[in-house]
């Protein structure tokens, strides 16, 4: 590995392994990344981007490096690309390369119309917490340079405690798709009954021609075409790392934010104001905190307090019962601070971030750089506290 800002010259048919944050400027000759010509990149930490140069080269480099002997692209890639297919559906584990083999695809792959990444973990297109779809471009280094067309918000980073909703996101992107070419990047969660049911459900719903699949082919695909490739992953990311890339991401979607009020009619995935607003002296005596607003619907009870209040066991079951409900839902007025949405108008637009419920007035003051034509407003179960992701419970 090499260090600091460096004039370099490279031979023809070398890769240079360049870690980020790094930043590389090709001077004279040519390389490229993935199948994209290149001329200037910064690399964010947390990637290793592969520069292959074409011809002998001189770059200056500020960041750390290693250089090896050839193409670092897998051949099971560059014959994939030969293949005969118009939907590709790319299967694997955490960091096998599935993003890296997808923006190889697109740079390659001709008849591409859409690219859709449904990782609410890692998400390129879209965010953490958002499945996004986007209009295939030649000359991309990674998916995330490819602009956002539409998208769905799931308000969680991950699958397997949001099935439902994220089917619910697959089935509106594959309608956007139409039968048009694409390729589909997914989560890494691929182990276990409740993955495969779900990994089955998406691949009923997006019926690619084959599945291009890194390490063992799992039994569950004995019913698709699926073709094995070669990993290409030279760093794991840790837990903490990749909680690092996605403030980095959150922060980047909420450039230029402002605050912005909107009506509570247009607030959906939730039970909040979906019910009739109703005073009882009862719930005042059993609560020990002041609440400020109370609502019944068809099967749940949403109660406000001031400050937080935790409701044991028995009390919650008295209260279902007195008042025939499935859910009671008790959330201090500060519960809601600072917790995600998503935003819509026709598409989706892009995340907010909850400033404060004005429950008498029904009214909900958002940071977002959403500015107009908001037509829905979507929980989700995440807060944000410092930048960091945190689960956040929601009526």
């Amino acid at each position: 590995m090499t260090g600091s800002r460096t004039l370099k010259k490279v031979e023809t048919d070398t890769t240079l392994l360049v870690e980020g944050y790094a930043e590389i400027k090709v001077i004279k000759g040519n390389a490229e990344v993935f199948g994209s010509l290149l001329r200037n990149v910064n690399v964010p930490e947390g990637r290793v981007l592969p520069v292959y140069f074409l011809s002998d080269s001189e770059i200056e480099l500020s960041g750390k490096c290693m250089e090896v002997e050839g193409s670092t692209i897998p051949e099971s890639w560059t014959e994939l690309v030969e293949e005969d297919w118009r939907r590709i559906f790319i299967f694997g584990e955490p960091d096998s390369g599935k993003s890296s083999l997808a923006t190889y695809l697109v740079n390659k792959k001709q008849n591409i119309k859409w690219v859709v990444d449904l990782d609410v973990g890692q998400a390129s297109i879209a965010h953490p917490a958002a499945m996004g779809i986007g209009i295939a471009e030649e000359g991309i280094l990674s998916l995330s340079d490819i602009k956002m067309f539409d998208g769905f918000f799931t308000g969680y980073i991950s699958p397997a405690n949001n099935v439902s909703r994220c089917i619910r996101g697959v089935k509106r992107l594959s309608n956007i798709i139409g039968s048009d070419e694409a390729i589909i990047d997914s989560t890494g969660w691929i182990r276990g009954r409740r993955a495969r049911d779900y990994k089955l459900a998406k691949l009923e719903i997006i019926e690619p021609d084959v599945i291009a699949c890194f390490g063992e082919i799992p039994y569950y695909l004995e019913d698709y075409e699926v073709y094995r490739v070669d990993s290409f992953v030279l760093k794991k990311r840790s837990r903490e790392l990749r909680g690092v890339i996605r403030e980095r991401i959150y922060s980047k979607w909420l450039e230029d934010a402002e605050m912005m009020e909107f009506d509570c009619n247009i607030v959906y995935n939730t039970s909040l104001f979906k019910g009739e607003e109703i005073h009882d002296s009862l719930l005042s005596e059993l609560i020990e905190e002041e609440i400020i607003f109370t609502e019944k619907g068809y099967d749940f009870l949403n109660i406000i307090v001031r400050t937080k209040f935790e409701a044991g066991f028995e009390l919650l079951r008295a209260i279902k019962e007195i008042y025939g409900v499935e859910e009671v839902n008790i959330l201090a007025e500060n519960d809601f601070k600072n917790l995600m949405v998503g935003i819509y108008s026709e598409k989706y637009l892009g995340i907010g971030l909850i400033e404060n419920v004005d429950f008498e007035n029904k009214k909900i003051k958002i940071i977002t750089p959403a500015r107009k034509d908001v037509k829905r407003i979507e929980f989700g179960e995440l807060r944000l506290e410092s930048g960091k992701d945190v689960f956040a419970k929601i009526p």
